[in-house]
């Protein structure tokens, strides 16, 4: 459609553009001012409302949904009116007439805050939240301040857009519309300029005017600027991006609205918003470029600034979460470095530190002693081999738990695996540790359910006081781990008191596992051999291997000494596989020399040994080495290897006597079900204990006891063998009974195998009968 078209100072024709785009109030433009106050506050809401009529009205908003039931109010002066309304922070003075908001159903407003519309008193830029919102900051405040600046400039624009549409269309009327429309260009605070239509491309089309406003703005005047083209306001931080929108625009001929940074004359930079509509002819042909620009530094510096903010405050709540978490790792290590994490107790450095505070305070004050209780679990590893890990954790739990109740308020601690510690401070004497040692092996007795098994738990526990201000941590730990193995070794569920004697006995049985461990490689141990023999007729069916230890500076060491120390320390395999090579050795020696292939010899053998499952290959490879028949060999356990966890066990006599290798009882009597063992598994002989042989003369029970056992052997076809006879009449009495087998120091001491030789050479090699 064709226009009359006013003519510009040079006699062209132009046609300024719509009032809406060159004023901004257009409303897309006036939704985006609302919807960067939004943002730049932080708000979920933001609107412009205006009084009409004594009425307010929304006639602008952008938000999430928050409008939904939001009325504003005149706010009167009457309180009781003024129910359930929502009060305004007003940035300003508040008006005389304060707006407020009705909270409708579904709304959530929970914060408003207002600035004027300095060009209408009765409007009001308005942002809300849907959750509490603090005061707005300086730097909020300022860009709400700039917004509503903005819109009263877009509001004053739009009145003189009406007032000039308001003129007739008659050549006075354009003449006046004209004269109008260059009082608005000239008094107008946003620059404007007009261009040539063309060139779109380099350089651009020439500046043909400018108003005051501009040259103000930029620093270049008029006549610096016509003939220039707008370029000449672009700079190095001019967005590539926005020019190549610009760009695009003024090809297609359409109004185009972009922010970018220009430059001032003396190269400093600044924020424009920019509003570029074509300018057609009356025949329709676009002829001219009108644009308004609107320096948006201080706008876009308090963006910034709110954005800074923003970002600091994101920044801050991330430090405070760091903080935080570091606060709760350091914790968490901290609760970790002093508590054991199975059981959560206390841990062995939580425990070794409050026993180096408990002795220097007792240094620095009057001197009050401590004490300290060092507690392990006895035969704990059976748990562990039997029902696995998991149960052995569960019976450590359960057993911290019932220490827990036994020692408060005392420190108790994990130091390590199934061992715990107790600190008893300013104690005086012995009286409160023995209490809470016999408190926790009496709370120790109740069984522990571990899935289907029943545990019935024990401890074996040493006790320990500081003897003296000078007593270190270290030693005391050391002192209680001593008598707790003295009461352990006297029976499980003990306690013990520390003494002196305890220490060296301990230092003796350390020095004793060194020379143990060097015992082998320097060939100190040798076998003495002990005849079996028939009391009758002194015939010898075999003997008796017996393990002797020289050392070289302490002399002969008793096995009863030494044996137990090499259980302890893992060496009694290896002593055992030497003792049967030795004696296998030994005995196909002989049985070559009086050409008697039925020698017997008897080795005592551990219960390593039967949960070893090396043992049989090796006991099968020994006797093929050596040339031996297996019945010739037979070894000798006693009923503690019963006792062992090992269900295999029974397999491996089994195993045994299937080899041909018979199977002996020794010590038979002294135990608690010897008579169970010999129904349980499969035993070839039972060797009476010396204890009893040492009564058969003089005691009619235990006469009868032993010919009970020999009728028992006969009737189970199992050999009978006494030990220690030391009288003539001692072995006068098993013959009557009808013992045909014994050995003692009445027919020969232990002795070496030189001796053991000559002893054969003058005696007669005979095989027993009956397989006895």
């Amino acid at each position: 459609m064709r226009m009359d078209v006013p003519t510009d100072w040079a006699g062209n024709a132009i046609k300024l553009p719509p009032a809406s785009v060159v004023d901004g109030g257009s409303k897309p433009s006036l939704e985006r001012i609302v919807a960067e106050a939004m943002h730049a506050t932080g708000c979920s809401t933001a609107i412009v409302c205006r009084e009409r009529d004594g009425q307010l009205a929304i006639v602008a908003g952008n938000g999430n949904g928050t409008l939904q039931g939001i009325v504003p109010v005149v706010l009167n002066a009457d309180p009781a009116c003024q129910s359930g309304i929502l009060a305004t922070q007003f940035i300003d003075d508040a008006p005389a007439s304060p707006i407020g908001f009705h909270a409708g159903h579904g709304s959530g407003v929970r914060f408003a805050a207002a600035a004027r519309i300095a060009s209408d008193e009765d409007a009001f830029l308005v942002v809300l939240h849907d959750r509490d919102h603090a005061p707005l900051s300086a730097a909020q405040t300022y860009v709400l301040r700039a917004h509503a600046a903005h819109l009263a400039t877009m509001f004053k624009l739009a009145r003189l857009r009406e007032r000039v549409e308001l003129v007739d269309d008659t050549a006075h009327a354009r003449v006046e519309r004209l004269r109008l429309l260059e009082s608005v260009a000239v008094h107008a605070r946003d620059s404007i300029i007009i261009t040539e239509a063309e060139p779109i491309d380099l350089p651009g089309p020439r500046i043909l005017y400018c108003n005051a406003a501009f040259t103000r703005a930029t620093g270049y005047s008029a006549a610096e600027m016509l003939g220039q083209t707008p370029r000449i306001l672009q700079g190095p931080k001019t967005d590539p991006a926005a020019r190549a929108r610009l760009r695009e625009a003024l090809s297609a001929w359409e109004p185009v609205e972009i922010e970018m940074i220009n430059y001032h004359k003396d190269g400093t930079e600044f924020w424009v918003e920019l509003s570029i509509v074509p300018v057609a002819d009356d025949r329709g042909w676009f002829t001219h470029w009108v644009s308004v620009q609107r320096d948006i530094t201080e706008r876009k510096e308090a963006e910034q600034l709110a954005n800074r903010i923003r970002i600091a405050e994101f920044e801050n709540r991330a430090l405070a979460t760091e903080i935080q978490e570091r606060k709760r790792v350091e914790a968490e290590l901290l609760y970790t470095a002093f508590h054991d994490n199975l059981t959560h107790l206390r841990n062995r450095a939580f425990f070794m530190e409050r026993l180096t505070t408990a002795l220097e305070r007792a240094r620095d004050e009057a001197f009050a002693a401590c004490s300290v209780l060092f507690l392990d679990l006895d035969q704990f590893k059976v748990v562990n081999d039997s029902l696995g890990h998991i149960a052995g954790d569960a019976l450590l739990k359960e057993i911290a738990q019932r220490l827990e109740k036994c020692v408060r308020p005392h420190t108790l601690a994990r130091i390590g695996g199934d061992e715990f510690a107790i600190l008893i401070e300013d104690g005086i004497g012995l009286d409160v540790p023995v209490r809470v040692a016999e408190r926790i092996i009496e709370a120790l007795r109740a069984p522990v359910q571990l899935g289907r098994q029943s545990v019935f738990p024990s401890c074996s526990i040493g006790i320990v006081q500081s003897a003296d201000r000078n007593c270190l941590p270290e030693d005391l730990i050391r002192d209680a781990d001593i008598a707790m193995y003295v009461a352990k070794r006297g029976g499980y569920g003990d306690y013990a008191i520390f003494d002196a004697s305890m220490h060296d006995d301990a230092v003796a049985r350390l020095t004793l596992q060194t020379d143990l461990r060097q015992a082998i490689d320097r060939d100190e141990f040798y076998l003495a051999y002990q005849p079996i023999v028939d009391p009758a007729t002194g015939s010898i069916f075999g003997f008796e291997a017996l393990l002797r230890w020289v050392h070289p500076e302490r002399g002969s060491i008793a096995p009863v000494d030494f044996v137990p120390v090499a259980e302890e320390i893992g060496l009694i395999r290896q002593i055992d596989r030497w003792v049967m090579r030795e004696g296998c050795a030994q005995l196909s020696k002989w049985q070559r020399q009086c050409s008697n292939p039925a020698l017997r010899m008897n080795l005592n053998t551990s219960a390593a040994e039967f949960v070893d499952p090396d043992f049989l290959p090796n006991l099968s490879a020994t006797l093929a080495e050596f040339g031996l028949q297996p019945q010739c060999l037979e070894l000798e356990i006693t009923e503690g290897i019963f006792l062992h966890p090992s269900p295999g066990i029974a397999a491996t006599i089994a195993a045994i006597r299937k080899l041909g290798v018979r199977i002996a009882l020794d010590d038979f009597g002294t135990g608690y079900s010897s008579l169970s063992y010999i129904n349980r598994y499969a035993i070839d002989t039972i060797k009476i204990d010396k204890s009893f042989i040492d009564g058969v003369c003089t005691d009619p029970r235990t006469q009868a006891i032993i010919d009970l056992i020999v009728k028992l052997g006969r009737t189970l076809d199992v050999a009978v063998v006494a030990e220690g006879v030391e009288t003539q009449e001692q072995a006068d009495a098993l013959t009557s009974i009808g013992c045909g087998a014994v050995q003692g120091f009445h027919f020969a001491r232990p002795r070496s195998a030189h001796d053991a030789t000559k002893l054969l050479g003058l005696a007669n090699c005979e095989v027993p009968l009956n397989g006895s």
